[in-house]
């Protein structure tokens, strides 16, 4: 059975391979940014590479703004997200890397594939260039 005798089949995967590439350049870009957070720390104090309550609010994100396209909406869901994130940044470990977090998700949400990459980037290099000790 290919996708052209089933055209079902072909509408079924191809949504999943669009679901799974988006959760996999989110976990990338997560890792990414994670491994240079983390860099300064000694091996105890390291957290996690990729914070998994940060990937699973993100993807979350990312799947909210692929549903809706309207933009008063799309920009209420977003102010939303970086509050929260700026909330969850207070309290919960890594505390420097959440808001980061929701604006890559919300790019890549909006489709802004390019400019995730950028953003992300540009906090690597940051993080990277940043001071040990004040993080």
């Amino acid at each position: 059975m290919t996708a052209d005798t089933d055209p079902w089949l072909g509408a079924l995967f191809h949504g999943w391979v669009h679901l799974v590439t988006l959760f996999l350049m989110l976990l990338v870009a997560y890792a990414i940014i994670g491994l240079c957070w983390n860099r300064g720390f000694r091996p105890a104090d390291r957290g996690p590479v990729v914070p998994w309550a940060s990937l699973i609010l993100g993807f979350g994100l990312v799947l909210l703004l692929r549903r809706f396209n309207e933009d008063l909406l799309a920009a209420g869901i977003i102010a939303v997200a970086v509050i929260i994130g700026g909330l969850l940044s207070r309290n919960a470990e890594p505390r420097g890397l959440w808001v980061p977090a929701m604006l890559i998700a919300v790019l890549l949400g909006l489709g802004s594939n390019l400019s995730a990459l950028l953003l992300t980037t540009a906090t690597a290099l940051v993080l990277l260039l940043s001071a040990r000790q004040g993080r």
